[in-house]
């Protein structure tokens, strides 16, 4: 169907472009600045340098009438001594060779917020364990680590009234529990459980 016109330029091969619309011409090869040399440099050594070796050590960035003043004060300093107040980091010491300490090498949990953390972690962790075995025996002295769930009851009953012995006889907890939870009205339970 359709007309002839149509089909015949379907099976004609198409032209894609050869670049990218809006692309420029490739930019011609980028001619030498200086001449180049027109014999090849002799292979051998030289031991003298020439104003050509001279020329290419210098810095392009500063004159030579600075580079001779600075090089100059460079010459008034010497050799620069490393500074000889003691680091343990240091490897330039040219005092006795570098002390080795035995034992690890971490530092201590006092100095080190993560690793007090992760000590204090781990410290709570073992009295949980210890507390948890403990509970139910007829010499425990009742818990005093405790979850939001029973610090929100327990806030909820200081509220209405009840003792804090009251409070801790019920859940089984350590003698000054409640009374470590602040004064009355200082922490309230949210969501309305207060009436």
């Amino acid at each position: 169907m359709g007309s002839g016109a149509s089909k015949a330029a379907q099976k004609s091969a198409r032209k894609f472009p050869a670049r990218a619309p809006g692309a420029a011409a490739p930019p011609p090869p980028p001619r030498a600045s200086r001449p180049l040399p027109s014999k090849k440099p002799s292979p051998e050594a030289r031991t003298a340098k020439d104003e050509a070796v001279r020329a290419d050590g210098l810095d392009p960035q500063m004159p030579e009438s600075i580079d001779a003043a600075y090089a100059s004060r460079l010459m008034q300093m010497g050799a620069v001594q490393p500074n000889p107040l003691y680091s343990p980091s240091s490897t330039a010491s040219p005092m006795a060779p570098q002390q080795h300490v035995d034992g690890p090498a971490y530092p201590s949990p006092s100095s080190n917020p993560t690793l007090g953390a992760l000590e204090a972690r781990r410290r709570l962790e073992r009295e949980a364990e210890t507390e948890f075995e403990e509970m139910g025996r007829s010499g425990s002295q009742g818990r005093q680590l405790l979850n939001v769930g029973t610090i929100r009851s327990i806030l909820v009953m200081r509220e209405r009234g009840a003792r804090p012995e009251d409070i801790e006889a019920r859940f089984n907890l350590r003698r000054g529990v409640v009374e470590r939870l602040g004064p009355r009205g200082l922490v309230t339970p949210l969501g309305g459980a207060v009436s």
